[in-house]
């Protein structure tokens, strides 16, 4: 089943749309728990800090995975343009691609804002002196918490993605026998799709994995071994 756009066909399948409003639901309730405990810790805070640190870092850990949910949907839309669409008919003279560009133009613009926000929150909670000075402090661990999150949903996202991947690769070498009910096109929209997402997430996982703290970050040309509350120094943000 899918959503349908302004009268167009089916571009965004609705299972799509249930499983972001259930990862974003999940991690409302993730966020208000880390507000709860990670703020209110009886960690000495002497900078006050910290509690802008977690409403920094929140509101960058929604707004990145806005950016990639909504560049998603985008592929998912302009993969649609790959191959025909039999039996799609209605008012317009071009419907997939009316519904094409309403779905793209949509995402771009959740896109566009969901940036801004990440640029702009990030950007100043990795400025924190706390953090480019690599000290030991609850601002520190507020930006590993924040990691160490997006690094596990992103690894989790990228999970399934390569799921869906793998087996849209094993539907279009054998529909007989994995029952492909569609073309082969229709499995391969859904494979790049897919194939995006995987490395999406791997990049996020990427990024993030060099705000954790690790030993050895002389190899990697940073400042050596870092202790316990500390983070490298970040990398920087676009």
């Amino acid at each position: 089943m899918n959503i349908i756009t302004g009268g167009g066909p089916s571009i965004i399948p609705i299972a799509l749309a249930i499983a972001a409003g259930v990862f974003f639901a999940l991690a409302a309730l993730v966020a208000i728990f880390v507000v709860i405990v990670v703020a209110n810790r009886a960690d000495p805070d002497p900078t006050g800090r910290r509690p802008l640190a977690v409403y920094l870092f929140g509101v960058s850990f929604f707004s990145i995975f806005v950016v990639l949910f909504g560049t998603f949907a985008i592929v998912l839309g302009l993969v649609q343009l790959i191959g025909s669409h039999q039996g799609v008919a209605n008012g317009s003279q071009h419907p997939v691609g009316d519904s094409v560009t309403r779905v793209v133009v949509l995402g771009a613009i959740i896109v566009a804002i969901a940036l801004l926000l990440l640029m702009t929150s990030l950007r100043r909670g990795l400025r924190f002196p706390e953090l480019t000075q690599v000290l030991p402090s609850p601002v520190a661990r507020v930006a590993q918490s924040y990691a160490a999150a997006v690094s596990f949903a992103a690894v989790l996202i990228a999970a399934v993605s390569l799921t869906v991947f793998a087996y849209q690769v094993c539907r279009i070498l054998a529909p007989g026998v994995f029952q492909l009910s569609g073309s082969r096109v229709d499995a391969a929209r859904v494979l790049l799709a897919a194939l995006y997402l995987t490395f999406a997430s791997a990049g996020i996982v990427a990024y993030h994995s060099r705000l954790l703290p690790h030993s050895g970050w002389s190899r990697l040309g940073g400042a050596g071994d870092v202790g316990p509350g500390a983070i490298p120094p970040p990398p920087p943000l676009l």
